[in-house]
Parts: structure tokens; C-alpha cells; sequence
């Protein structure tokens, strides 16, 4: 589990407060400024890839640092597919410091840093409908004072029992109003109903701490989204679908 929150609060995520929605910009957009012939000749496999999002119709300012102090070079817009290159803080010595990733553009090659709540860490292409449902996840994270949504991930999950859906949606939270969130049981349960709903592959939504193990996970049982089992993560004990290891 130690290793679960590390990924979650140093190594991938950021926060963000969603006041400046998208940054809407006036530069160009990268998936159409450079040709393909500007594609690096060798790009790793293994590298990570996420999907733009926001809401539609709406431009994701690409600026030349991690902060929004750095120019805008361009924009993205939602779906645009990205390679991750490097992850920073705006602030290395604050535990609530946004994260922003630095990304090359698949179909452009042009390479700038985004703000990470408009990231989806993912290989896979998102609906149009699970894009709208991410938005109004964000919207309601950060209505809770001192919140916001601070990263979006998905994840294989071996365990689902949904027939085509075997994936895990993680949203980190952060904020010193995170802990607000975390204790709010029907506030998750709207968010990850809606979720499941609208994101094809999902069958399971994990609600984290940006900064500590606290987390939830919320999933289809019998057809219905409901909350798992928190279970001691104790030598001998297996998990299984509807149960996970407290994070605390």
C-alpha cells in the first residue's frame, strides 16, 4: 500500500484549483501545428500516454514550464493523445503544489507541460460522454472548500467480474479540504455512479488522498455501485472483488 500512495502522492499526480477553466488560449493547437515528419524516429513503447481532457469546447493552455507564470505555446483540446515525459511540482517544497506533466503531442510531435487535472493517465481512447462525467467530477471536487481534483488515472483491475469492463478510474484529491471529500460518502457514491455509468471500461472508481493512504473504492456489485470493504492488508489476507486494503 506504501507503494500505492507514493505513486499517487509524489511520483503522478497534482493539484489544481479549476477556477480558470482550461485556460482557454489563443495559441495554436499542437495536433495540427507540425507535420507527422516531426515525430521523434524512435519513441519508447513503454511509455506512458494519457488523453487530454475537459469540458467541450474548451482549450488546454500548453505552456513552456510547469506553472502558469510560463507562456502559453499552444493548446490542446479534449481527446488530444499525448506521450508523458517528465512530471513536476510548481513547488517542490509544498505538499499541495500542483504537479504538471511535460507531453509530446502523438500527432504533432510538439512538446510543452500541462497542468495534470487535465490529464488522463491512459493508453485507451475515452467517450465523449466519460469526458463530460470527468468535468462534472471536477466541478464537484473543487465546490468543496479547500479541495480539488488532482489527478485522474486508470487501471487495470484483475479482479473485476464485469464482462468488459476491467478497468479502476482513480481520482486523487488534495487540498487541506481533501479529508471533507474522503468523509463524504454520498458525494463519492454520485461521483462513481455517474462514472461507472459513462465511462465504458470502468467498473470500479478509487477516490484518494493526494498527500496520505486515505482512499475509498466504490464498484458495480449485482449490478448496483456500491461501496467496497475496507480489509486489513495483514500477511494471509487476499482481496477480493468488493473488498480493498484500508489505506490508513
Amino acid at each position: 500500500m506504501m507503494i500505492r500512495k507514493l505513486k499517487y502522492g509524489i511520483t503522478i499526480f497534482i493539484g489544481l484549483t479549476f477556477g480558470a477553466v482550461a485556460e482557454l488560449s489563443w495559441a495554436k493547437n499542437p495536433s495540427s501545428s507540425l507535420p507527422s515528419s516531426h515525430l521523434p524516429s524512435s519513441v519508447a513503447q513503454s511509455a506512458e500516454m494519457g488523453v487530454l481532457t475537459t469540458t467541450q469546447g474548451s482549450q488546454i493552455n500548453i505552456r513552456s514550464g510547469p506553472g502558469i507564470e510560463y507562456s502559453a505555446l499552444h493548446y490542446g483540446v479534449v481527446g488530444d493523445r499525448v506521450q508523458i515525459l517528465d512530471s513536476q511540482r510548481e513547488n517542490s517544497s509544498d505538499i499541495y503544489s500542483r504537479r504538471w506533466h511535460q507531453v509530446r503531442f502523438v500527432e504533432s510531435g510538439a512538446v510543452g507541460w500541462v497542468r495534470g487535472d487535465f490529464l488522463i493517465q491512459t493508453k485507451d481512447s475515452v467517450s465523449n460522454t466519460c469526458h463530460q462525467s470527468l468535468s462534472q467530477a471536477q466541478n464537484q471536487v473543487n465546490n468543496v472548500r479547500n479541495a480539488f481534483l488532482s489527478g485522474i488515472l486508470v487501471e487495470t483491475n484483475s479482479l473485476s467480474p464485469v464482462r468488459g469492463k476491467p478497468n479502476e478510474l482513480v481520482l486523487v484529491v488534495g487540498g487541506p479540504g481533501e479529508d471533507a471529500i474522503l468523509s463524504s460518502g454520498e458525494l463519492m457514491q454520485t461521483i462513481s455512479e455517474r462514472l461507472i455509468q459513462n465511462c465504458g471500461t470502468i467498473s470500479s472508481v478509487k477516490i484518494a488522498s493526494n498527500n496520505s493512504g486515505w482512499h475509498h473504492v466504490f464498484g458495480l456489485i449485482n449490478g448496483r455501485v456500491q461501496i467496497f470493504d475496507c480489509i486489513d492488508a495483514g500477511p494471509g489476507n487476499q482481496q477480493q472483488w468488493g473488498q480493498y486494503f484500508c489505506g490508513l
